[in-house]
């Protein structure tokens, strides 16, 4: 089967979308993920049967200049990624919700990260996480975002990731962050580790580390897919307990646990038919790419609205309610 080129459309949002790429490194902590041996599992998804060349052939249209002015006011979102799974997959989600008026930022974790070449030609390849250090995994990227906001708060910070605005330092004090899978428990973790993350958003990922037991303040949203409620995962059940604030626990029929990632949608555009992929569809689901795409950014973006304090609960209530899909399994009472 031949692929042909194909640009990811603009997303619908008010704003038009800037993309860099930055190396920010922590001399002061040491990964433990750093070992001189890592190992790249290479050809992951031809290997589940999608053509050669799928994944390479696809672009997103972005901004030549970067944002000036009152844009570099905006609230600042981190994004962390599923386990091994580059932040590059979730890049038309997180241009989508920029487009809303936000400054995604979005994290790859050194040594988790299956292959991370960094702006410099640098490499850094995969090391072996074990099971039993999931909950390791989860406090260290916690550390990175923390180290992260450290950066985007000061001008040299701020001139590596938007070049040439001069800006002394992004709204650091008030941000918020949403994750993937392990990036969901990690996006717990850092708002138990860092004030500054003041709400969270955790899609499809089991909860490890302290915040299950001690729970959060802020608002949070639980985001699954079908079958993955407090009912199938008890991390979910005892975080929930233990959460003080506003929360919100959706379910989302017809998808699976990669449907949270660009994957879907990326197939959809290259016409590729996931019922044709069994391996593929078990990452997915049946629910059309584009509509599932369409269901995780607007709704991550209406709950970060809410949980920025720009917008009441109704935005976010009347956008849940448009999706048949979508079911609330929990709500704060």
């Amino acid at each position: 089967m031949s692929v042909s080129a194909v640009v990811i459309p603009n997303p619908l949002g008010q704003y038009d979308v800037f993309y860099h790429t930055a190396k920010m490194v922590e001399k002061t902590r040491v990964d433990p993920f750093d070992p001189k041996h890592a190992e790249y599992y290479s050809e992951l998804y031809g290997a589940y049967g999608l053509p050669n060349g799928s994944l390479q052939s696809i672009s997103f249209q972005a901004c030549p200049e970067p944002p000036r002015g009152h844009h570099l006011h905006f609230p600042v979102v981190i994004f962390s990624p599923a386990f091994g799974t580059t932040r590059l997959f979730y890049n038309a989600i997180a241009q989508a919700v920029a487009s809303a008026g936000y400054i995604v930022v979005s994290l790859d974790h050194p040594y988790d990260t299956e292959f991370l070449e960094f702006p410099d030609g640098s490499i850094v390849t995969a090391a072996n996480i074990s099971d039993a250090q999931v909950p390791l995994d989860v406090e260290t990227r916690a550390q990175d975002v923390r180290f992260v906001l450290d950066q985007l708060g000061t001008k040299a910070g701020v001139a590596a990731l938007l070049p040439g605005t001069g800006a002394a330092g992004l709204r650091t004090r008030h941000v918020a962050m949403y994750g993937h899978s392990v990036g969901g428990a990690a996006t717990a973790a850092a708002m138990h580790l860092d004030r500054r993350i003041v709400a969270g958003a955790n899609l499809d990922g089991s909860m490890f580390g302290p915040v299950v037991q001690k729970g959060l303040q802020g608002p949070f949203l639980l985001f699954g897919h079908e079958n993955k409620t407090q009912r199938t995962d008890s991390t979910w059940k005892e975080f929930w307990s233990n959460l003080q604030g506003w929360k919100l626990e959706l379910e989302v029929a017809k998808i699976q646990h990669y449907a949270f990632s660009d994957l879907p949608f990326l197939l959809k555009l290259l016409r590729l038919p996931v019922e044709q992929i069994p391996a593929i569809q078990m990452m997915v689901g049946t629910l059309d790419g584009a509509k599932g795409f369409e269901i995780v950014h607007r709704n991550v973006a209406a709950f970060l609205g809410f949980g920025l304090g720009q917008t009441s609960q109704c935005p976010l209530q009347e956008t849940v309610s448009e999706y048949s899909e979508i079911s609330v399994f929990a709500r704060s009472k």
